[in-house]
């Protein structure tokens, strides 16, 4: 094992290590996936149609609709929901042109 290798295993490691202590967002074990699917990609703007089509079978409308659907009963901060707000902003319409 080289020491890049040796880093990643370690950064593996750790990650692994908060994943297990870490406080659940959601009681909902699904809607806790969803919650922290959608944290993990706010710095980019929000996840992309296909990541959330590959790990949720979903479109974006319907990803967003449920994710606002279970942030009530979450117990998500008030900053993690101003920051989830600003990449799945939940005022989009579903359908027709907007206006």
């Amino acid at each position: 094992m080289n020491s890049r290798e040796y880093r990643q295993w370690r950064q593996r490691r750790r990650a692994a290590w908060i994943e297990a202590n870490r406080r659940l967002n959601h009681p909902d074990t699904e809607a806790e996936r969803l919650i922290e699917f959608a944290i993990m990609w706010t710095p980019f703007g929000g996840a992309t149609e296909e990541e959330i089509l590959v790990h949720f079978g979903m479109t974006t409308c319907r990803f967003i609709e449920r994710l606002w659907q279970v942030i009530p009963e979450s117990n998500c901060t008030r900053d993690e929901i101003r920051i989830l707000a600003s990449a799945y902003p939940h005022h989009r319409r579903t359908g027709g042109p907007s206006g």
